[in-house]
């Protein structure tokens, strides 16, 4: 099967779908995009199933050459793509035919765009899921977790039919911003840290450092006081909040590992990780807190409206 070949792999370019789910118990992260509500739209303006793999561009950097027609969704940070040296507005469908080019460049705003293809990457699943994980060498274009190289060939279906281009209605865009407010839901490890430790997270302004990967988001900013009791490894969540020894946080994502022992101030609301997806290092954030009951509400709002 034929799609697109990879004439430069940029700096980090990945096929993802919604993840590896019920392994987690077997140390297999469950990966999938950071920016999933981005991915979704992608597969929307498709009408592709809400799991079908996609590509996720990191900083830009990637060229890709159409070895077939098909039609293509563009969504997420707005990368300078350009077709054949055309530029192409992020957030809608279009055509594309044999010979093709797509160059994705630095960012204009945001920090990873994916690209969806109809009907999917054609990826082989492994353990139900084409998702690329670097740390468990799984998934990917060859299975073994490694992002794309050039001259790896994207496997997509062939469309015969060309169909209409759709877009995104303007409400419904994201406001990509790199200054922002994450929502904190306090987990139940929170009376471990002091009343001090708290007035300085709530208060503070912290930056991205350029140690973050999908593994995690690495802060930078005032160091928190880390309770001095001991804590058992335990399961880790998406979103969950860890402070290491050092006081800076460091909020787990897509790719984190499946046990961890650092207390843990609380999770953010997981529509928030979407927007961190798109910040770049230096990034200024700061933290509200928010109520569990909220929380859901707006989460059961967002699984609804893309039927997951």
């Amino acid at each position: 099967m034929i799609g697109f070949r990879v004439v430069k792999s940029g700096i980090l370019a990945l096929v993802q779908d919604t993840g590896r789910l019920g392994y987690q118990h077997l140390g297999v992260t469950r990966g999938g995009p950071l920016d999933a509500k981005s991915a979704y739209w992608a597969n929307r303006l498709l009408n592709n199933p809400a799991d079908a793999a996609v590509l996720e561009i990191t900083a830009g950097g990637v060229e890709l050459e159409s070895r077939t027609q098909t039609m293509v969704a563009v969504t997420g940070g707005d990368l300078n793509l350009t077709v054949n040296g055309e530029p192409q507005v992020p957030w809608q469908s279009f055509w594309v035919r044999q010979g093709d080019r797509l160059k994705f460049a630095t960012p204009r705003y945001g920090f990873r765009a994916y690209l969806a293809v109809s009907g999917g990457l054609q990826s082989k699943p492994i353990l139900g899921s084409r998702a690329t994980v670097q740390r468990d060498h799984l998934g990917g274009i060859h299975g073994n977790g490694e992002p794309l190289k050039v001259g790896d060939e994207l496997p997509c279906k062939h469309l015969a039919e060309e169909e209409i281009s759709r877009q995104i209605p303007q409400q419904y865009l994201p406001q990509i911003s790199q200054n922002i407010t994450l929502h904190l839901i306090p987990g139940y490890q929170q009376h471990l840290f002091s009343k001090a430790a708290w007035q300085k997270f709530w208060g503070s302004e912290f930056s991205l450092s350029t140690h973050s990967n999908r593994m995690g988001a690495r802060l930078f900013g005032p160091a928190l006081e880390t309770p001095q009791d001991t804590i058992l490894s335990e399961g880790v969540s998406y979103g969950a909040v860890q402070v290491p020894p050092d006081g800076q946080p460091i909020i787990m994502l897509e790719d984190r590992q499946t046990l961890g022992g650092y207390p843990k101030l609380g999770n953010i609301l997981p529509l928030d990780g979407f927007v961190l997806a798109q910040c770049m290092p230096g990034a200024k954030i700061r933290f509200q807190p928010l109520s569990l009951a909220e929380g859901q509400q707006q989460m059961r709002r967002y699984l609804r409206f893309f039927g997951l």
